[in-house]
């Protein structure tokens, strides 16, 4: 539903409001939102535009995990191509308006707007201008360490940062596989955030915050989605990917890990009745212990301690050995 007031529905206020007169001035804390009528007569929610919640609590839970894991992934990838010890960390994913997101973007920022097929809006995809220098500085042989950040970049520096900022996406799109595959593409890339207005400020967007940290290297990637672009996708992070699996899907696979774990079985002949710790001390070799089973009688055969079989004792060669009789109920 379209959460916006069209000019026709403002244009209907205002003739109210004119038409009834002044109306007295209420206490905040008696007024009570009215429901809005649609054309069809149908009487929709209430939406407060000040609170952008649009996450349930495990759909949010369900992001974190995944960007949690894109996080680990950007740790080896930073720290590889750059050949120094890096740690990411995902720092916060957050639900907000676009134009919040906007004023406290810090700077000086590498934003790049990145069409990530199979969503609908392009998404933005920022870093911090010391951490892509240094890492321009690093890839070109130098030690990484910045004194100086230029508030822009050329367009070489933008060709080698890219070969940081690159493999860094294909780790986000790898995080998200199992939810939504992404191929994605850079349409555009600038380090001035008023061109970053690609997305009405009122538009909700989720947030993604990861903090990167190493011997010489700090900064942080932000990564922004709109939520247009995640609602047809949120029942998927709702649930884990155990959970989306139907029923029985991992039957195969269960099956031949568990065939190939070895599991402890033995054969018992019997027990002996209830005998005096003093007794079982004065035991020497030659004693005999009656055993509770009679002969003839089926043995059991527990299998990591629990009773699972009967069987009977026989003779193989020289051996002995144990034939099957039934399966013992659970």
């Amino acid at each position: 539903m379209n959460e916006i007031l069209t000019n026709e529905e403002i244009d209907t206020l205002l003739e109210m409001f004119r038409s009834e007169g002044a109306v007295p001035e209420k206490p905040a804390a008696a007024v009570a939102p009215i429901p809005t009528l649609a054309p069809a007569g149908v009487i929709a929610h209430t939406v407060d535009l000040l609170k952008p919640n649009r996450l349930g609590r495990e759909q949010l839970r369900g992001l974190e995990r995944c960007f949690d894991s894109a996080a680990k992934l950007l740790s080896g990838t930073i720290s590889d191509k750059l050949r120094l010890d890096t740690r990411c960390d995902c720092v916060a994913v957050e639900q907000q308006r676009f134009g919040t997101w906007l004023d406290h973007l810090p700077g000086p920022v590498s934003i790049y707007v990145v069409r990530m097929s199979t969503f609908r809006l392009p998404v933005l995809f920022t870093a911090s201008t010391s951490l892509l220098y240094g890492a321009v500085d690093r890839i070109f042989g130098g030690s990484g360490k910045v004194t100086k950040v230029p508030k822009d970049f050329t367009a070489a520096e933008h060709a080698v940062a890219e070969s940081l900022v690159g493999p860094c996406l294909d780790r986000i799109a790898e995080s998200l596989r199992e939810v939504v595959k992404l191929k994605w593409r850079i349409l555009n890339r600038f380090c001035n955030p008023a061109m970053a207005q690609v997305l009405p400020a009122q538009d909700v967007v989720v947030s993604i915050y990861f903090q990167a940290a190493g011997d010489l290297l700090m900064g942080d990637l932000r990564l922004v989605i709109p939520y247009e672009a995640l609602e047809p996708l949120l029942d998927r992070f709702g649930r884990d990917s155990v959970h989306r699996l139907e029923p029985g899907a991992m039957r195969e696979q269960v099956t031949s890990v568990v065939r190939e774990m070895p599991v402890d079985l033995a054969v018992e002949l019997g027990g002996a009745n209830h005998i005096r710790l003093g007794q079982l001390l004065d035991l020497q070799a030659g004693d005999v212990l009656p055993l509770a089973t009679r002969v003839g009688q089926p043995a059991i055969v527990p299998v990591m301690g629990t009773p699972k079989f009967t069987a009977t004792i026989g003779r193989i060669g020289n051996r002995f050995g144990a034939q099957v009789v039934d399966v013992m109920g659970t």
